[in-house]
């Protein structure tokens, strides 16, 4: 999603992936949310509001691999149904942040 000159306002509902803010000069930075919303105002400004966020390079490929593999082994039927339950929603980040990775 970008946001231009009179953008229509709105609020879209984020999953879990990478966040591109490309700032005044051209840079630009590289964020992995575990969900949240982007809210775009009338004056196409856009808000983000995520409850985790980190730098993309703070991650390893191979520790997520790691992380997969342990959840996917809770995920089944390694634990309790609340257990099972977490494992499956840490699988659905996983997967995102290893897409990006990618």
């Amino acid at each position: 999603m970008g946001v231009l000159a009179n953008h229509v306002p709105a609020i879209e509902q984020l999953k879990p992936g990478m966040i591109e803010v490309v700032e005044d000069g051209g840079s630009s930075k590289r964020f992995f949310l575990s969900g949240g919303f982007a809210t775009v105002q009338p004056n196409s400004v856009m808000s983000v509001n995520a409850v985790e966020g980190y730098p993309l390079e703070d991650f390893s490929a191979d520790a997520v691999r790691a992380q997969i593999t342990e959840a996917q082994k809770v995920a089944n039927g390694g634990g309790s149904e609340q257990d099972v339950a977490e494992a499956k929603i840490e699988l659905e980040v996983l997967e995102s942040l290893q897409a990006v990775l990618k």
